[in-house]
């Protein structure tokens, strides 16, 4: 499938990667540390091994995660569901509704 879209479609993916690895990861971690629970230093190198390696491995599924919404939000875009008369994808915000 090609995904060719305007500016800012690519930064759905770089947000949803940014939200998860931020406060699913690196703020449990930083909680962990201050808290005592482990030790601070290693609290440090995780999470700053984290904020590297994470959004690397995880921007492929962060990719998943947003045509997901996309197309759950714009189901009309896809290509089984568009009028068989459409060339091209709906980018005007009055033919789509």
């Amino acid at each position: 499938m090609l995904i060719k879209r305007g500016n800012g479609f690519f930064i759905g993916p770089i947000c949803i990667n940014y939200g998860i690895i931020a406060f699913g990861v690196i703020s449990p971690l930083m909680i962990l540390g201050f808290s005592a629970t482990l030790p601070f230093h290693w609290t440090l190198v995780m999470s700053i091994l984290a904020s590297f390696a994470l959004p690397i491995l995880f921007y492929p599924f962060a990719w998943s995660i947003w045509l997901m919404l996309y197309y759950l939000c714009l189901p009309k875009e896809l290509y089984e569901n568009r009028s068989e008369n459409s060339d091209d994808l709906l980018f005007d915000e009055d033919e789509r509704l």
